[in-house]
């Protein structure tokens, strides 16, 4: 919209095609995405203390809890228009078959989420998952039920919002920029689409073992990840409190 603006009130031409040159690509990659298969989810099973990591050809490997490896990363960037603070979160699995060829050793997730605090933050959501229970985390899968319109959730999302921030930011963000800058109501149509519902792991055996274990029969902590927790919270008690 941004090269068509130009090319109209510029009476230039040239404007369409440095907009194609800029934004051909991405949205290419965007029109790929959206019609490629979603790919299957990553499921953590705090009963069980184990993580399922899906894989190409049907693969997936029962990983330990306590091997994933987590790394928040962060670089800035200095120019004349200020600086640029970015990174993520990568998140590291290891095949638990001590035979497997070195090209199917490792396997990592990463999220662009701003790196930093950010991504130390989003890990804290799943190892609070993990370690203390579902109720340390707020549950936003009801997002991908959609049992409501799309209007019906755009309001009920604002009055959310109006309850943190007020009115007014809520108006200006997510009403004027969430609606006229990002696409909101695209967005909502887009994850209606890929994640309505979300995909499931159908493989027989992760069925089984994704099934509710009785209290008694949970995987407890390791004492080496007991002493790391103790040894932790010792260090943060000797902090001064600010």
């Amino acid at each position: 919209m941004l090269f068509l603006g130009l090319a109209y009130f510029l009476d230039d031409p040239d404007a369409l095609i440095l907009g194609a040159c800029i934004t051909g690509l991405p949205i290419f990659l965007v029109i790929h995405g959206l019609f490629r298969e979603v790919p299957l989810p990553v499921r953590f099973n705090r009963q069980r203390r184990e993580v399922c990591v899906p894989r190409a050809d049907g693969e997936y490997w029962i990983v330990p809890w306590e091997s994933v490896t987590a790394a928040a990363t962060q670089h800035s960037s200095v120019s004349q228009a200020g600086k640029a603070t970015m990174g993520l979160l990568v998140i590291g699995f290891e095949n638990p078959d001590p035979l497997a060829k070195d090209d199917n050793k490792h396997f990592s997730l990463g999220f662009n989420c701003g790196g930093g605090t950010t991504a130390m933050a989003l890990w804290e959501c799943m190892r609070s998952y993990m370690e203390i229970g579902p109720d340390a985390v707020e549950d936003q899968t009801a997002r991908f039920d959609r049992s409501k319109g799309i209007w019906a959730t755009y309001l009920d999302d604002l009055i959310k919002a109006a309850k943190l921030r007020g009115w007014l930011v809520t108006a200006l963000w997510e009403g004027f920029c969430g609606i006229f800058i990002f696409n909101t109501l695209l967005i909502d149509v887009l994850e209606r689409w890929k994640l309505n519902p979300p995909p499931g792991l159908t493989y027989p055996a992760i069925i089984e073992w994704s099934k509710p274990l009785p209290s008694e029969q949970w995987a407890k902590r390791s004492p080496e990840l007991e002493a790391a927790i103790a040894k932790r919270e010792a260090e943060l008690a000797a902090l001064p409190q600010t």
